[in-house]
């Protein structure tokens, strides 16, 4: 893009347009939230500098980009403009450690064997499964899983999923299954999507958002952003909304490098309301050590580990069969003297052991 400010494109009497083909004068985007054309791995730009991906960027008719290269759009100010309601103001407290549980798989219901006082559940299970959302539905997340704990409902999930609902959808969906707390909607936002795009995502989260504002439950801000101006604008409509706690979905970006440049931007924002907020780090079995701060956890690797034959010890995983392990059996609650090689056949064991060295990683 050729001109970076409003105020500088009047006086010389020129048109900016950026990348994603918008024309920046005329964006309700830019310079309000949108800095310009600065995240240089846009595929967009890219395309435009000539390079393409088969599939993706590619000039085709199935490009997702293909109506962003010549069109004009403007996102309506009202989306922009959209406030979540202010509600009064809550506060959850997690442990350390929040096991994510799978509705469908019993190995992963422990709490007959280790009680514990807070569990993650998946709302993207029930939507991809009608027939488990009735039977929950009908009973409630507490007496279908027979657990009397504190129920977190996570609203990450994918993107196809994102898509087809609507606030009405979760307000009915959160209703109906009954959590203790829940998170405030997901949405999809993607380094390499024009800015256009990631702020669309940001702007509709924030909308959707504002609907939690009726629930009786608490309620946690679910941040989203690829640049520091959508994160800390994210973080805001979160504060607004009245939410005490936060979480980052981590997984993605703890693997792309990019998480303890999120965490920054997040403690920034956070820091501006002077609140004694919790951050959790959700997708995450292991603690971050570089990024300054005090998070909490949630992750579901100790159960996907142990279906993969996977033996934690410590803060290192082996194949169950691995020699290298020792033959010292383990005298947690879940092996009771037996070795590794012992639990080869006994995937709940091998789950419990993984998630009780999951929970000493944290102290």
């Amino acid at each position: 893009m050729e001109i970076i400010y409003v105020y500088d494109a009047l006086v010389i009497g020129l048109k900016a347009r950026g990348d994603c083909g918008k024309d920046c004068l005329n964006c309700g985007l830019f310079r309000t939230h949108c800095p310009g054309c600065i995240t240089r791995s846009c595929l967009v730009a890219k395309c435009k500098r000539g390079i393409s991906y088969t599939g993706i960027t590619n000039p085709k008719e199935t490009c997702r980009f293909h109506e962003h290269c010549n069109s004009l759009a403007v996102i309506p100010d009202d989306i922009i403009q959209t406030m979540p309601k202010l509600k009064a103001k809550t506060k959850v407290r997690l442990p350390r450690f929040v096991p994510i549980v799978r509705l469908t798989d019993e190995i992963s219901w422990f709490w007959n064997d280790l009680p514990l006082p807070w569990i993650v559940i998946r709302l993207a299970e029930l939507v991809k499964d009608r027939a488990l959302m009735q039977n929950v539905s009908s009973r409630g997340l507490h007496d279908f899983l027979g657990f009397d704990g504190k129920i977190l409902l996570s609203t990450v999930m994918e993107d196809e999923l994102l898509d087809e609902l609507t606030p009405k959808d979760y307000m009915g969906m959160i209703n109906d299954i009954r959590p203790d707390v829940t998170m405030t909607p997901d949405s999809y936002t993607y380094l390499d999507d024009p800015l256009c795009l990631s702020w669309e995502q940001t702007l509709k989260q924030a909308a959707f958002s504002s609907a939690f504002s009726e629930l009786d439950i608490p309620v946690v801000g679910l941040i989203k952003g690829v640049i520091w101006k959508q994160i800390a604008w994210s973080a805001e409509r979160a504060i607004e909304l009245g939410c005490r706690s936060f979480v980052i979905p981590s997984r993605e970006l703890a693997e792309q490098g990019l998480l303890d440049g999120k965490i920054s931007a997040v403690i920034n924002a956070l820091s501006k309301g002077k609140e004694d907020a919790q951050l959790l780090l959700y997708g995450l079995s292991y603690p971050v050590r570089k990024s300054r701060g005090e998070f909490v956890y949630s992750g579901l690797s100790w159960l996907i580990g142990a279906r993969n034959g996977l033996y934690y010890k410590g803060n290192a995983s082996f194949l169950v069969t691995d020699n290298s392990i020792g033959s010292e059996g383990c005298r947690c609650a879940a092996c009771r003297g037996r070795t590794a090689h012992q639990l080869k056949d006994d995937i709940r064991s091998l789950a419990l052991h993984n998630l009780l060295q999951t929970m000493r990683r944290f102290g």
